[in-house]
Parts: C-alpha cells; sequence; structure tokens
C-alpha cells in the first residue's frame, strides 16, 4: 500500500507532512541533547525552529482555506461565477476571442494539417461516410418503413401545394422535364410504343399532331408559367394540375403498402441516396479543403467568418452574465463537503508544494539568523 495514498496531491502532502515532523523531532532532540552549546548547533537549532515554524503556519493555513471553502461554498461558488462573468468572458473578451480564432494564422494551419492527416482524397472521405451510415441505416430504414402519414401530414402536404409558390415550382421542373425528354434520342421509339395499340386510322392523325412539338411547347410554357389556351393544352394543364393538386393523395397511399413492400422500397432508396449523398459530399468537403489551402486566416473562409461573426453580433453583456450565473448555480448543486472536495483535487497540489517551500525557507532563513547571532556574539 502506498504510504502517501492515492488522492492527486497526496505525495506532496506526505512529504510537507514528512518535514513538519522531522523539523520538530530535530528541534526536540537537539534542546534535549544541548546542541546550543556548540557553535554549530546553535545555527542549526535556529534553523529548525525558523523550518518548524513555518511548517506549521503553511499547515494552518492550507487547513483554514479548505476549512472555509467548505463552511462558505455557495458565497464563494457566487464569487466564482463573478469572476467568469466580469473578467474570464466579459463581452470584450469573448468578442476579442472570436476574433482571434478568425485572425491567427495558426488557426488556418493546425486546421490544414488536420485535413490532410485524416483527408488525404475522396476514398477517405466516403470510408468515414460509410462508417457513420453503417451506424444509423437500419435504425433509419426502421423508423421510415414504419411511419404513416397522418390526416394532419394530409392536411399539410395539401396546403403546402395550393401555395402559388410551390405551384410555380413544380410547373418549372415539370416543363424542364418534358423539354428535356422531347431531345432525347429515343423519343420517337416511346411515342411508338404509345400509338403502338391504336387504329390504322388513328396513327395518322396522332403525327399530324406531332407529339414531339406540342409536349416541347407545352413544357415551354409550363416554364415560362404561360396561360394555356388551346384545348389541347388545357387538357395538358388539366392532368397536370390533378397530380400536382393532389400530392396528399398519392403520397399518403404509402399507409396501403404491405410492411415488407414499403421496406423494400425504404432500403432501394437509401442504397440509391447513400451513394448520391456520399458523392455531394466528398466533393464539397475536397471543393473546401483545396479552398482552404489558398487563404492566410479564417476570416477569408465564408462559412467559418459567417458563423463567428453571427456569434460576435450576438454577444453582449448578457450573455457574459449568463454564463457566470449558470456555472455559480451549478457549484451550488453541490454539497459543501464535495465542493470542498473538488476544489482541492484540483488546487491543493499548488499548495503543498507552497507548504514545502515554506518549510524549507524557513530552515533557511532561521539558519541565517543563526549565523548572524552567532557574529554578533562573537
Amino acid at each position: 500500500m502506498r504510504l502517501y495514498g492515492n488522492k492527486p496531491y497526496s505525495r506532496l502532502q506526505f512529504v510537507s507532512n514528512l518535514l513538519l515532523v522531522l523539523f520538530g523531532g530535530a528541534l526536540l532532540s537537539g534542546l534535549y541533547y544541548g546542541w546550543s552549546s556548540y557553535a554549530w548547533g546553535n545555527i542549526l537549532i535556529h534553523g529548525l525552529e525558523g523550518g518548524l515554524v513555518g511548517a506549521i503556519c503553511d499547515w494552518f493555513a492550507v487547513w483554514k482555506t479548505y476549512k472555509a471553502v467548505e463552511s462558505q461554498s455557495e458565497s464563494i461558488a457566487e464569487e466564482i461565477g463573478n469572476w467568469v462573468s466580469s473578467d474570464l468572458m466579459s463581452e470584450h473578451k469573448l468578442k476579442s476571442y472570436l476574433d482571434e480564432i478568425l485572425d491567427e494564422p495558426e488557426n488556418i494551419r493546425v486546421i490544414r494539417e488536420l485535413l490532410d492527416k485524416h483527408i488525404h482524397g475522396e476514398k477517405e472521405i466516403r470510408e468515414f461516410l460509410d462508417l457513420i451510415w453503417n451506424k444509423v441505416e437500419e435504425d433509419i430504414v426502421i423508423y421510415v418503413t414504419n411511419f404513416k402519414f397522418s390526416g394532419a401530414d394530409k392536411q399539410i402536404l395539401h396546403e403546402l401545394n395550393r401555395r402559388k409558390e410551390i405551384l410555380m415550382t413544380v410547373r418549372f421542373l415539370v416543363g424542364e422535364a418534358l423539354v428535356k425528354a422531347t431531345d432525347k434520342e429515343d423519343f420517337g421509339e416511346r411515342i411508338d410504343k404509345i400509338t403502338k395499340g391504336l387504329s390504322f386510322l388513328a396513327k395518322p392523325l396522332i403525327w399530324l399532331i406531332d407529339p414531339k412539338k406540342r409536349i416541347r411547347e407545352f413544357g415551354e410554357g409550363l416554364k415560362d408559367g404561360k396561360d394555356f389556351q388551346t384545348e389541347e393544352e388545357e387538357v395538358l394543364f388539366e392532368v397536370f394540375s390533378l397530380f400536382s393538386e393532389c400530392a396528399e393523395l398519392y403520397v399518403g397511399s404509402w399507409n396501403e403498402l404491405p410492411n415488407h413492400k414499403r421496406e423494400e422500397a425504404v432500403r432501394a432508396l437509401a442504397d440509391f441516396g447513400k451513394e448520391q449523398l456520399n458523392r455531394l459530399i466528398s466533393e464539397l468537403v475536397l471543393t473546401h479543403k483545396e479552398e482552404l489551402s489558398k487563404l492566410e486566416n479564417l476570416r477569408e473562409y465564408g462559412p467559418i467568418r459567417g458563423l463567428l461573426e453571427f456569434l460576435r453580433s450576438k454577444t453582449s453583456e448578457s450573455v457574459s452574465q449568463y454564463v457566470g450565473e449558470q456555472i455559480a448555480k451549478g457549484l451550488k448543486l453541490l454539497e459543501p463537503k464535495q465542493f470542498r472536495e473538488n476544489l482541492e483535487t484540483k488546487t491543493r497540489r499548488v499548495l503543498e508544494r507552497i507548504r514545502i517551500n515554506g518549510s524549507l525557507l524557513g530552515f533557511l532563513v532561521g539558519s541565517c539568523i543563526g549565523i548572524l547571532v552567532l557574529l554578533f556574539q562573537n
């Protein structure tokens, strides 16, 4: 078993207590055996007296300090909170810290080193993303598979699709898709498949209408927000409106799917989404890594500058006060004895060193006084 216990400061405490006992024991021995009758003994007695006085005073001071901490824990907690809010984390200091983060070149150098160490290329990013995805994929699949749209969800979708901004966006996207579809090389083949079952007399009429031209014009009209006038255009627009305005119906039909069908769909979507998301994130990370390699400080990097400048604008005296109050509140929740033990664990090492230094310094000063006394006596 260790002689000095298992606390962080126990070894130093053992040494300081040992010095107190040694000085006291040696002084008693010196007085008992009459060392003061000798020149060297007189000097040593003075030194032992000084060392013992220093050891006792420092021991009492340390003991009294932590005794006061325990008995006045609430007021000390309050003062610590005030100290933090007024000095360590004042409004000026917080803003200064944020400015230093943005302007200190060392910060961006550290970030670049971390990126170079852990991200060599797209492969490392994808491996990291796969690791994260593997941890959450099953939970996501189970949640989405068992999710069912409620009446409130369907009503939200219904109201959402009736908003002008949403409807115009859907019109533009559908129109863009139709225009691009007519540019595909196999567009004619698809029209042939659609008209294959029509009668011999109906086919010429379809081609007189020119489906490719009509669909392209309709798509461009959707994109431009055009009001459709012809009968054919109105029919196409009504079909489009039916699907866009009844989104809550076909989205809500998810509830009617058997559980295994929903799971199959979710897993297929997850596999597809995972690959696309990994690709997008990898490209984004590599782009930002390349950008960071060219900058001199974080103030030149938009995302971090925007975040920290936002925090700086929201920093005020009330923030500092709130932080200080929360620290004081947290400390007050501790029992007085626990408060003392926590503080003692963090600070006692320093005070035990002071005890050791005080004992040794007392011995040195006492010895010097003994030498001076001897010189004056002679």
